[in-house]
């Protein structure tokens, strides 16, 4: 029944002539809206069809990715003139991303100097810190493995460690040397507080013991750069990143700011 009614020439008659209905009621007849493919947008669909097909378009088969392009943007244009589009979350959040990618991608293409990047790092020091890098060994004492954990950490110290290294204290799922290791680094092998008790520690010779979350260790410190302000060679790439980071949300608060001019702005009700 359906699908006989829906077959009707007299129903598509009537859909047809309401649409151009409120089409030519919510259009100024003397200026028709414009609806142009430019020789980018044309490029683009050949783009698209070939990265899918895996093949460039023929002449016709370009023409017809024209012709489809000409009646999204018209349905568009239509829906925009009926109102459609004004209650489309989806549409609405598609526009205001693209918007937003444009403002983004004029940013992006911005390449800052070495005086504003100076600039940047010397108004932002506190974020750029460079944290302390070490090269260390170290010797596990697991406690549930001996009833004096204390005489055998004292055992440990009285033996020339350096000597008996190799075959001293328990296993452990953790490498005895480290090299280029940060404190961040090290605060996610062995915690936090591991991590902080070695700016404590002397450089060479054996110390401790230092607890971490697996027990004790008694750690020899061989080589340690201590954190600073970082220079701007050192973190050049990172400031040129966030710089344009900043730049990008900037213009766009910017953008926003001042459409907020042109528009009379109706609340329902305020956020408490």
């Amino acid at each position: 029944m359906i699908k006989r009614i829906l077959q009707e020439p007299l129903l598509h008659f009537v859909v047809v002539g309401t649409l151009l209905f409120f089409y030519l009621s919510s259009t100024d007849t003397t200026t028709k809206p414009q609806v142009v493919i430019t020789e980018g947008k044309i490029k683009h669909l050949a783009a698209q069809f070939t990265k899918t097909r895996q093949r460039e378009p023929s002449k016709d088969e370009l023409q017809a990715l024209i012709d489809n392009q000409i009646r999204v943007d018209l349905a568009f244009e239509q829906g925009v003139q009926m109102g459609l589009v004004e209650n489309d979350g989806i549409i609405k959040r598609r526009v205001k991303q693209k918007i937003e990618f444009m403002l983004n991608d004029s940013i992006a293409s911005i390449e800052p100097s070495k005086e504003e990047l100076q600039d940047y790092l010397d108004t932002h020091k506190e974020d750029y810190m460079i944290e302390s890098i070490y090269d260390f060994e170290h010797l596990y004492i697991n406690p549930e493995k001996h009833e004096n954990t204390d005489a055998h950490i004292a055992k440990l110290q009285m033996m020339i460690l350096n000597d008996a290294y190799e075959g001293s204290g328990d296993s452990i799922m953790l490498e005895r040397t480290f090299t280029q290791i940060t404190t961040a680094q090290i605060a996610r092998l062995f915690g936090r507080k591991f991590a902080k008790s070695l700016d404590g520690i002397e450089l060479g010779g054996w110390q401790g013991p230092v607890k971490s979350g697996y027990g004790f260790h008694l750690v020899k410190i061989d080589k340690k750069i201590p954190s600073h302000l970082a220079t701007l060679d050192e973190v050049e790439a990172t400031i040129k990143r966030d710089y344009r980071d900043k730049a990008q949300k900037k213009a766009i608060d910017e953008f926003y700011d001042e459409l907020k001019t042109h528009y009379s702005i109706t609340v329902a009700q305020e956020v408490k």
